[in-house]
Formats: C-alpha cells, structure tokens, sequence
C-alpha cells in the first residue's frame, strides 16, 4: 500500500506541476497533506531521474526535462498521424523533382520513425553516376542528414531516450558518441541544415533540411545525396537554400 500511495503522489505532484510555472516544496506539501520533508525527499527522487527541476536561483520546482521531451515527442507524433504518409508524399513530390533538377543530383523525403528514419519517396538524380534513391529504408537516424535534420528539432533530452544503449557504427565515419552527436545537432539546429559525409554509406555525402508542418512541428525532413566526388561539407552553401525552399514550400502546402 505504501508504495501505491508513493506512486499516487508522484503522480498528483507531476500535473499539479503541469498546470502552474512552478511551485514549492510547501506547496506540494499542502497539496498531498505531507510533512514538508516527505514532499521533499519525493521532489528529491522526481529531480534525480529528470523528471522535474529546480528553478535556477530558486527554491521552486517545475516540469523537468524527461517530461517536456516527452511531451514534445508525442506533438510530433501527432501531426504526422494527422498528416499522414501518403499526403506528405503527395504534396512533397513537385518539390523534390525541383530540388533534383536545382541541385542535379538525387533527392529524398524522409520521415523520423522512433531512433530510425524511413525513407518515403525519392527522386533519381540526372548524373550516370549518382545515388539511388532508398525509398523504403529504414536507417539509424543519427547516420544520416535528414535524420539528424529531424533529430536537431527535438530536446537534447528527447533524443537520448531513443538511443538507451548508445550509438552502432555504420562506417568508419559514423558519430558513435552521444556528446558529439550532440554537438552536431546543436550546429545543424543554428544553421538549419544538417550534412552526413560517409556516416551511413562510404563515399555517399548527404545534406538535409527539416520540414514543418503549419504548427511548427517538424514532422519530415528533405535532402540531397550525392556520391562523394561531387559532395563534401563545401557544396553545404550552394545546396543550403535550395534545401531550405524545399522544406519551405512542402510546409506551406501541408
């Protein structure tokens, strides 16, 4: 009974915290008719697995960042659901064509599904020696770009919970430490493209940007791959806008 009872006031704390900014420890004590140190010691045990925080400077206590990434998972996961694939496919599929024939080389749309991303549609670049859309694959997310594109738009927390047991090196390439995944998504969130160079397939270099929907949830993510003899992280400036438009004009008609 003690422990049910414990999980009941875990449980009331957490959505009286979600409806207010913040609270303190009386507060909670008040709220569950407890010794100001019960109400303690369980905002103790919340704070040490992430599930609230203190405010910084003051006693108080609000959501913390397990909860909130949580929370912005599940958002995304309901705009896609009200999307849908094959409308997003649809709506995208002019502006991959167009991202093909500006850029010349293949096109993608893909979508994060859990730690992976799935590739929904392609569109075959114009070169003899290109590469081949992977329309239907599924692929670690953190190996590509339009994977980390999509990773970059969620908390730092968010992505942690969908790589538990750390990260599976691809190639030679691949990031395989979450520090400098990172890191990488930080600057890829700054200047709203993200770039794989042989990270998930040696010798293909890939660039990406997220898509929005209206509500500003990224729910897909547009890129160009390249074979490696005419990519590299310097083709990042002219492929950039070109990526950006994409993405722009998918979210305008979602």
């Amino acid at each position: 009974m003690y422990g049910a009872a414990s999980v009941a006031n875990a449980l009331r704390t957490l959505a009286y915290l979600g409806s207010r900014d913040s609270a303190r420890v009386t507060d909670v004590s008040d709220l569950l008719g407890v010794a100001r140190s019960t109400a303690h010691r369980l905002l103790h045990t919340l704070r040490l697995h992430g599930f609230v925080e203190q405010v910084p400077g003051g006693r108080q206590y609000r959501l913390g960042p397990v909860l909130l990434a949580l929370a912005e998972g599940r958002a995304a996961v309901e705009s896609r659901s009200r999307i849908g694939i094959a409308e997003l496919v649809r709506v995208a599929r002019p502006f991959l064509e167009r991202l093909r024939d500006e850029a010349a080389e293949t096109s993608n749309l893909l979508q994060l599904d859990g730690p992976d991303v799935l590739f929904l549609d392609g569109v075959d670049g114009p070169h003899p020696l290109r590469v081949a859309p992977r329309t239907g694959d599924r692929v670690p997310a953190y190996a590509t770009a339009g994977g980390k594109a999509q990773l970059a738009q969620l908390p730092v927390e968010a992505v942690h919970l969908l790589y538990p047991a750390g990260l599976d090196r691809l190639t030679p390439a691949t990031l395989t430490d979450l520090a400098e995944l990172d890191a990488e998504l930080a600057v890829a969130r700054e200047r709203g493209y993200a770039l794989n160079i042989d990270e998930s397939v040696t010798d293909v270099h890939g660039f990406g940007a997220p898509v929005s929907d209206r509500h500003g949830v990224c729910v897909a993510a547009v890129t160009v791959a390249a074979p490696s003899t005419r990519g590299g992280a310097g083709r990042a400036a002219e492929l950039a806008p070109l990526l950006r438009r994409a993405a722009q004009d998918i979210t305008a008609r979602l």
